[in-house]
């Protein structure tokens, strides 16, 4: 069985960039960190391509026992083709020095077609590209297939009993597509090959390149000359913008010209880090602090988006909402007074999580929360699946306020904000001894992964491990906003 250079993976790493694929398989340990939340969306992947075998159930899965074995896999693969097997789970193929691994070879009255499972719920153009090399390979090593098809998740599919495969998934034949883009893949191939087989790293600056199709994970290194409160800290400009004033020889903030069109909020943003000071808008806070009405509620809802749906008359990534955390404050010197939501796992939570959210805010009071689209959809969700609960809800909805206003419009705006107005940058700039740092749980997208793995765990000890994990997270998103108003209410 021949050796190989490229796989998928890193034959797509190439197209984004061949700095990054030299990088890859020359400098692996340079690499940046794999997030929990970056982890969790790769086992995502894994996880739905497992269950698609279900369409096709009875297969021989030769999935190696490590990913240095995959040349025990190819040889596996032709022998069971040899033997006459119709359906192979993970077929492995070599051929032009490329490995790739198809999720499922069937063959089915007299045709034989691939099945790539993406756990997305749309086809992407890095989708094709991806079906287009393996439909190279596995014809170039003597197999021709009859189709290929992309599988992918049906957002519109509405659980109702058991999950129905042939619902939940989409398939998509590509094959005609596809075998448009085998020239561009030979050229693809022989450039990837050559900067391998070479000694010299690529020269390649820094661009758009670097996040699309996906944020690249040699940031850390490509990156590292890259000064603090350069013009990639500006806030509300796109990587295109940012990237135009960068090839222009414009590399930080201080140096962007008095001359240039700029919108206030750069302009607000120039003007706290080339002074280094905190800009203030006192009458716009005065008018925010205004705004509210006493008794305040502090508001933070948690949800999590199961690819596949695990409650009925849910969708696939549909935002579940299964925890929150309430502080409320009857007057600015009054006391603060905290309430929690978190939800069982394995059980649907929307009702309970409705009741107790009405019950907890049935009194007077703006509710604040900080970017208020997020509990907004939640509650108008709730009241679609719960129509008992609708006014009450819809009522819950009217008295919101956003935190996130002041920030948002650089109203308060501070250097180390990098542009950013969201809780995790706001906080630390206004009151640094509230750490995140300090919480097993420090940001949503954790605590949605934490939750949702929570579903199939059975230790007792980490389930309630986790579970305080939830609620000192969920707690701290409250605290904050009550510290930061506070802050802001001192200014005046």
């Amino acid at each position: 069985m021949a050796n190989y250079l490229l796989t998928k993976s890193s034959f797509l790493r190439g197209v984004q960039c061949q700095k990054s694929l030299y990088l890859y398989k020359n400098f692996y340990t340079q690499r940046d960190p794999v997030s929990l939340f970056q982890q969790s969306i790769f086992n995502r992947g894994t996880n739905i391509g497992i269950l698609a075998r279900q369409l096709y159930p009875g297969g021989v899965d030769v999935t190696p026992a490590s990913v240095f074995k995959y040349e025990e896999s190819a040889l596996l693969t032709q022998k069971l083709l040899g033997e006459g097997h119709e359906i192979i789970y993970e077929a492995t193929f070599i051929f032009d020095e490329i490995l790739v691994a198809v999720d499922l070879l069937v063959k089915a009255q007299g045709k034989c077609m691939a099945l790539e499972v993406k756990s997305s719920a749309s086809i992407s153009d890095t989708y094709m590209m991806d079906a287009a090399l393996q439909n190279y390979v596995i014809k170039g090593s003597g197999l021709e297939l009859d189709d290929f098809l992309l599988v992918y998740v049906n957002r519109e599919y509405i659980k109702h009993g058991e999950l129905d495969l042939n619902k939940l998934f989409i398939k998509t034949s590509v094959k005609k597509i596809i075998e448009k883009k085998t020239a561009y893949i030979i050229e693809q191939v022989k450039v990837s090959k050559s900067t391998l087989k070479d000694k010299i790293i690529p020269e390649k600056n820094i661009g758009e390149h670097c996040y699309v199709p996906y944020p690249c994970d040699f940031i850390g290194t490509c990156w590292k000359n890259i000064p603090p409160d350069s013009i990639f800290d500006i806030g509300g400009i796109n990587k295109k913008k940012q990237f135009e004033l960068y090839n222009q020889g414009i590399m930080m903030i201080k140096d962007i010209p008095d001359t240039m069109n700029l919108s206030d909020s750069i302009k607000i943003q120039a003007e706290a880090i080339n002074n280094n000071k905190v800009i203030i808008d006192m009458k716009a806070i005065t008018d925010f602090i205004h705004s509210l009405h006493y008794p305040l509620y502090f508001l933070d809802f948690e949800s999590f988006m199961p690819a596949v749906p695990i409650y009925d008359g849910t969708h696939p990534y549909e935002h579940i909402p299964f925890q929150y955390s309430l502080h409320y404050k009857s007057a600015p010197d009054g006391k603060l007074i905290h309430k929690e939501f978190l939800a069982e796992a394995g059980l649907d939570p929307r009702r309970t999580f409705a009741e107790r959210l009405l019950k907890d805010t049935k009194e007077p009071g703006d509710i604040l929360v900080y970017n208020k689209d997020f509990e907004k959809k939640i509650m108008n969700d709730l009241s679609q699946d719960f129509p008992e609960y609708r006014d009450e809800l819809k009522q819950r909805i009217s008295r919101i306020r956003d935190l996130a206003v002041p920030f948002a419009k650089k109203q308060y705006y501070a250097p180390s904000m990098k542009g950013s107005y969201s809780l995790k940058a706001v906080l630390p700039a206004l009151i640094p001894d509230l750490k995140y740092d300090e919480l097993t749980i420090k940001e949503g997208g954790m605590a949605s992964n934490t939750f949702e793995a929570l579903q199939t765990e059975t230790d007792l000890f980490k389930i309630a491990d986790t579970r305080d994990a939830l609620l000192a997270y969920c707690k701290t998103d409250t605290l904050a906003m009550v510290r930061i108003l506070e802050l802001l209410e001192s200014l005046l």
